[in-house]
């Protein structure tokens, strides 16, 4: 039969060429094919990235895939480092309000068996009563530990909190494990430290949010509080910090 003729890969049959063709049209199809594939993805000069659907972040990853967090109803992108995702919009339906964003300093080192204030935090003023508040931070920790606290693990934890008093956001994950390290003593080390890149997006709806700020009713401060069980000789520095509120009317 004639060769079919095409210029996008919609206009290929997928019932060609049939088994009684010529074998000297073989080439003829291969080419045909490139040319509709090259027409098709004129820019395709590296690996291209679908939309991964799911309420679950894709595994592996690579930079530039994006992703629709059916979870938080949002659209992420991974960023050129591939080390996290960056959030670029609601999802058909909802409602950019407002966006708040703030830089966190350097903390000193601490440490703790219980949860503590690390003094990260930010403010935001809500444009609507009935909106969700996404809750992002985005940063670096430093871990160390001389081994002294009953444990060959050194962990960090983290918590979105209410401002000042710690207690967890309501109906927001806790105990979000954002660091480790194990004991490398029997190697010869008495002491070890390591960085870890973090990131953590919060989704706070309008019935979870915490007490207003003094003297207003739409003003809201959260807060990171962290933890290091068994860090008797550890500790953790959080540093290179971000935090961003996106209201959200979904």
């Amino acid at each position: 039969m004639a060769l079919e003729s095409a210029t996008y890969v919609s206009g290929l049959v997928d019932t060609n060429p049939s088994g009684s063709d010529s074998i000297s049209q073989g080439d003829d199809h291969l080419r045909l094919i490139k040319s509709v594939l090259k027409n098709t993805l004129p820019n395709a000069d590296e690996a291209i990235n679908g939309v991964h659907t799911s309420a679950s972040a894709p595994s592996p990853t690579t930079a530039g895939l994006i992703w629709f967090d059916t979870t938080n109803n949002l659209i992420k992108i991974r960023n050129e480092g591939d080390s996290g995702w960056i959030t670029l919009m609601a999802s058909e339906g909802s409602r950019l309000l407002k966006t708040t964003h703030g830089i966190q300093a350097t903390t000193s080192t601490f440490r703790s068996d219980a949860y503590v204030d690390i003094g990260w935090s930010i403010t935001h003023t809500c444009a609507s009563a009935s909106s969700t508040l996404y809750v992002q931070v985005d940063g670096m920790n430093d871990v160390f530990s001389a081994w002294d606290g009953g444990s060959d693990h050194q962990y960090t934890y983290i918590r979105l909190a209410e401002k000042t008093a710690g207690a967890l956001i309501a109906g927001t994950t806790d105990n979000i494990l954002v660091g480790d390290i194990k004991s490398k003593v029997d190697s010869g080390l008495s002491s070890e430290e390591f960085g870890f890149g973090f990131s953590h997006l919060w989704k706070v709806t309008s019935g979870n949010r915490p007490t207003a700020d003094s003297g207003t009713t739409t003003t809201y401060t959260f807060d990171i509080w962290s933890k290091q069980p068994t860090a008797a000789g550890g500790g953790t520095t959080f540093h290179d910090g971000t935090m961003m509120v996106w209201e959200i009317e979904e």
